[in-house]
């Protein structure tokens, strides 16, 4: 059971926080200490410890301890190297280690066998017990993980930045989450994604391995504030952290299921998963707990992204900074350590000795591993087809999904099948399946599903489900019609789920000019008591509109004086419709050239200029066969095209 607070720790710091005090070595005293010269932060209460420098220094090699509650000094720790600061501030320092519950410090720094304390400032951790954590001291050991749908989730929730991990697709560790071990969201910025997973790098976190089963949710609390607060990262910088005991907790944000980009592995964090384990295992071998449970998250992410073999490698280009000739392409193994690409002991060379043997132990999880929507994707062709997946199996309304970068894989209680998609990345369980493949519509392309239209316009992805029951996604013009209803330009008839919009029928002309008022914002207008034609009368439904329209000469109708008629209840013509659209617009400069684009309409056709105006910006395509067809009655789902092309051609959608 957890006391309130460690005897030796600062009683003020409680119920699960953490604090980080900033202290100039250079303003603590310097003390001979053996060998060496070391700065001694008496009375200094911490339970971890990392060091920053100037970024333009040479990164030194800073060791640390703690006098613990026997009085005694721990032994000398090695603080890891950060080596990839994300923000570009001006500093670069050491990871944080755990040292214990200590009631002082003394730190040590050489650079060429001369002591640089000097410059350099201590970032005192002081973590605390939460009482949760007696709940994720239980959670240890692959034996004794429990469901996920039991991971600790105790901690008072705080509105994340970030989107949260789903409920993982079958075969899926368990694992504390971050509400379990008690992240605080406040804290943290957006993290990002990429494609394609190329690689899992393993770490450890230094410091001692001096920890209980419940105190490693402290540490991981103390990781996530000195990166967040002292580096300045926008979360922790590790994708998943692993105690000796084998619990597996969730590190940055942004969801398991995603391939994040993490900060642990300066120019291989894109594509990359890091995984660290909690201690020193420079000297030490990790515990068979720790090494099943990483070795189960490397079979369980490669497996997920439709990786089979951990011996396989995968391609890199790195920038500088690193091992590597900076633009030279390299192959590495999908599972290696951060010293493979950084300069680094990192994971120290007792964990990184038994890597075969974690590969051995990975590659097991793989072959006697979920394989349900590995045999869809390759079925439905590969990644050829489908691509790189993007999210990997995950519990999203009634369907387990894998998302890639150019498909699907979908699963509703049978088989799972795959689909190509370029919408894939953006899919959501309210989508439903794919009904037609992908198609481009000018300078979009779209994409019918079950219960709505995707489409992605520029850089913009967006879903957008019927509103009237006569329009189905599959529709030609379906986006145009919905956006038209969005707009409050159309109602249809009805309502809610028997609303329709009768597509197939005839525009009438006195509906044309209740549509362009609308998509003009519904201009205030006062009609006159007297009517400018003889066949609308003062008690007609759209008589304001029509007498709006007239004098905003957008029609004249035909005729003249009490002789003029506007034939409100006729269907509307297409070349009407262009000059309706012309003059709404303001008339502006065109010419009849411009319709020379259409064969049936000669430069003498009475509505030539406005009807090259409408192609010439794109409101009309016409027909595959080169045509206009200016005489034809236009259909209201046509006319829903137009008005919504003329409204964002006039800057009014």
């Amino acid at each position: 059971m957890l006391s309130t607070a460690p005897a030796l720790a600062d009683p003020s710091v409680t119920d699960g926080e953490t604090r980080i005090v900033d202290i100039a070595l250079a303003d603590v005293p310097l003390l001979d200490d053996s060998d060496a010269q070391v700065r001694d932060l008496a009375d200094q209460p911490a339970t971890m410890v990392g060091v920053t420098w100037p970024n333009d220094n040479d990164a030194p090699e800073v060791q640390a301890r703690g006098r613990g509650e026997d009085g005694e000094w721990t032994e000398w720790l090695l603080l890891e190297t950060a080596e990839n600061p994300e923000t570009g501030e001006d500093a670069a320092g050491t990871e944080v280690a755990w040292v214990g519950v200590v009631s002082a410090l003394q730190i040590r720094a050489e650079l060429e066998g001369a002591d640089v304390t000097e410059g350099l400032i201590a970032h005192v951790v002081t973590t605390s017990p939460a009482p949760a954590d007696s709940q994720v001291e239980q959670f240890t050991g692959p034996e004794a993980r429990v469901s996920q749908a039991d991971q600790v989730t105790t901690m008072a929730a705080v509105a994340s930045t970030n989107p949260a991990t789903p409920v993982l697709g079958p075969g899926a560790p368990s694992y504390v989450s971050r509400a379990g071990w008690g992240a605080n969201e406040s804290v943290v910025r957006g993290t990002s994604g990429a494609d394609q997973l190329k690689a899992v790098v393993i770490h450890h976190t230094a410091g001692t391995n001096n920890y209980s089963a419940s105190q490693s949710a402290q540490i991981v609390r103390g990781i996530l504030s000195y990166h967040t607060g002292t580096m300045g990262w926008a979360d922790i910088g590790y994708n998943v952290l692993v105690s000796k005991y084998g619990q597996i907790f969730e590190g940055r944000s942004g969801g398991l299921h995603r391939n994040i980009t993490g900060a642990h592995a300066y120019g291989f964090n894109t594509g990359s998963f890091g995984v660290s384990v909690m201690g020193d295992y420079s000297n030490t071998a990790p515990p068979r707990a720790a090494r099943v449970a990483v070795a189960e998250l490397v079979g369980w992410k490669l497996l997920n992204t439709f990786q089979t073999s951990v011996w396989a490698k995968s391609s890199w280009t790195p920038g500088t900074g690193t091992r590597f000739t900076a633009g030279k392409t390299i192959s590495l193994a999908k599972m290696m350590g951060h010293r493979d690409v950084n300069f680094t002991e990192c994971p120290g060379l007792s964990l990184y000795g038994q890597f075969d043997t974690i590969r051995g132990e990975a590659q097991s999880f793989i072959d006697g591993g979920w394989k349900e929507h590995l045999w869809a994707f390759q079925g439905a062709g590969g990644a050829a087809k489908l691509g790189t997946v993007v999210k990997s199996a995950h519990r999203t309304g009634k369907y387990t999904a894998t998302a890639l970068t150019k498909g699907l894989v979908l699963q509703e209680g049978g088989s799972a099948a795959g689909y190509a998609t370029p919408f894939g990345p953006q899919w959501g369980g309210s989508w439903g399946r794919p009904a037609r493949n992908a198609s481009t519509d000018g300078d979009r392309q779209i994409q019918p599903f079950q219960n709505g239209l995707a489409a992605r316009e520029g850089s913009r992805t967006r879903f957008v489900k019927p509103s009237f029951r006569d329009v189905s996604p599959s529709r030609v013009f379906f986006l145009e019609i919905q956006d038209l209803f969005a707009a409050g330009v159309t109602k249809g008839w009805g309502d809610g789920s028997n609303r329709t919009f009768q597509p197939n029928s005839n525009n009438l002309r006195d509906a044309m000019i209740v549509f362009i008022h609308r998509a003009m914002g519904a201009p205030a207008y006062t009609p006159p008591r007297t009517s400018p034609f003889r066949d609308v009368n003062p008690s007609f439904v759209f008589y304001k509109e029509i007498c709006w329209a007239y004098k905003e000469g957008i029609t004249e109708g035909w005729g003249f004086g009490n002789n003029r008629t506007f034939r409100p209840l006729e269907p509307v013509k297409r070349d009407a419709v262009a000059a309706f659209l012309y003059r709404a617009a303001g008339s502006p400069a065109a010419s009849t050239s411009d319709a020379d684009r259409f064969k049936d309409v000669p430069r003498s056709h009475v509505f030539a200029k406005e009807i090259g105006w409408l192609a010439k910006t794109g409101i009309s395509r016409g027909w595959d066969d080169g045509t206009f067809r200016p005489n034809a009655y236009i259909k209201r789902d046509q006319m829903a095209t137009f008005v919504m092309r003329w409204m964002k051609h006039t800057g009014r959608a």
